[in-house]
């Protein structure tokens, strides 16, 4: 145990040189950037959505039998509803004939046909372009929605301080352990940044709970702020906190995730990427991901400090999980990205309002909200 942990921190060092090159590549942006940040400083427009109808967009790649399982619950909350919103499947170039299928079984939902994969984010950016209402919501195609949970996730955006709204998810095995909540939260410790799923320990009616990120595949998002921001970050492609990062990017802006407490999904198949691609990739994915995070999103300067003194322990630690390999591999397919990390770093850092630890704290609050309560 002892050698093994020493074996680590070992490899740990020997990648410090790379570690400092991106310590110096954000102290000299930092710096560079400063004479400018004096004049550049900007207000984000909170106007309030006008039109409280929403487009439902579900992303389909190879996925015909979960369209065909799924969608109609999808249909029925609109129509249980009763207000005139459109769904549309963004098709990411499937080859299985999902939108033959689509065409032949459900006429009344709008088919948006790629001609190649765009990922996560272009499929969902293509889907948000072609969007004619002011609230957008994204839907993973193996996603069953209660016919009321619609509602709960509109009525929250009367408020214009608000920029997204997440369902509360559960499986469908109601007994299994929640690892997904949609009680998003985060902490920074030790120098990283550790995402979950919280409980959800209340069940009281009209309630909004503040969360760290609104989940891609269950959640409501103000179009229009959507697009302010750029849309989903094709930094992360092919797949992995994308939303993490839209929604940190909102709340440095000001403007509010939400929980909404009443709207109900079920992720009925979960795992999608796993058996797409090997569960050793997609984890290296996200690893390299965490990476681009806090290279792109993480301004506070004792944090980056505490990042990079620290992160040789943080390394050490996690070779001891994974192995050299992985961590090497995820840490370099970061830095190759690092020259993109750093003019996005600074694209709308004129835009922000909120510290990163303002954030966190917020985010962190398991107090209930009220829909009155929003601009407190």
């Amino acid at each position: 145990m002892q050698s093994s942990f020493w074996f680590s921190l070992i490899i740990s060092i020997a990648l410090s040189p790379f570690n400092l090159v991106v310590f110096l590549g954000l102290c000299i942006s930092e710096i560079i950037y400063f004479p400018f940040s004096l004049f550049l400083k900007q207000t984000s427009d909170k106007k309030r959505v006008k039109d409280l109808l929403v487009s439902i967009i579900v992303l389909n790649w190879d996925g015909k039998h979960l369209l065909e399982k799924f969608l109609p619950s999808v249909i029925e909350a609109v129509r249980v509803d009763g207000d005139n919103h459109e769904i549309i499947v963004v098709d990411n170039g499937s080859t299985d004939e999902s939108v033959s299928f689509l065409k032949s079984h459900f006429p009344q939902v709008k088919i948006l046909a790629l001609p190649e994969n765009l990922r996560f984010t272009g499929g969902n950016n293509a889907g948000v372009q072609t969007a004619e209402n002011d609230i957008v919501i994204f839907l993973n195609n193996d996603m069953e929605v209660d016919p009321g949970f619609l509602k709960p996730l509109v009525k929250a955006f009367d408020n214009d301080k608000v920029f997204a709204v997440s369902s509360q998810v559960f499986f469908q095995d109601r007994s299994r352990r929640r690892e997904e909540t949609g009680n998003t939260k985060a902490e920074w410790k030790q120098g990283f940044v550790n995402l979950y799923h919280d409980k959800i320990c209340t069940a009281e009616e009209n309630k909004y709970l503040p969360i760290f990120w609104a989940g891609g595949g269950s959640s409501a998002f103000d179009r229009k702020k959507f697009l302010a921001l750029g849309g989903l970050d094709k930094l992360y492609d092919p797949f992995y906190l994308e939303d993490v990062d839209l929604s940190y990017q909102a709340w440095k802006r000001g403007w509010k995730s939400l929980l909404a407490i009443e709207s109900v999904v079920t992720h009925k198949h979960r795992g999608t990427n796993k058996q797409k691609f090997g569960n050793n990739y997609v984890d290296n994915t996200i690893r390299k991901n965490q990476y681009l995070f806090i290279w792109k999103s993480i301004t506070n300067v004792k944090w980056i400090l505490q990042y990079t003194f620290l992160l040789p322990i943080t390394q050490t630690r996690f070779v001891a999980q994974t192995n050299f390999t992985f961590e090497t591999k995820a840490f370099f397919r970061a830095l190759l990205q690092f020259p993109e990390v750093l003019y996005k770093r600074y694209r709308w850092r004129h835009y922000y309002c909120l510290s990163d630890k303002q954030i966190f704290e917020e985010t962190s609050k398991k107090k209930v909200l009220s829909s009155a309560s929003f601009n407190s």
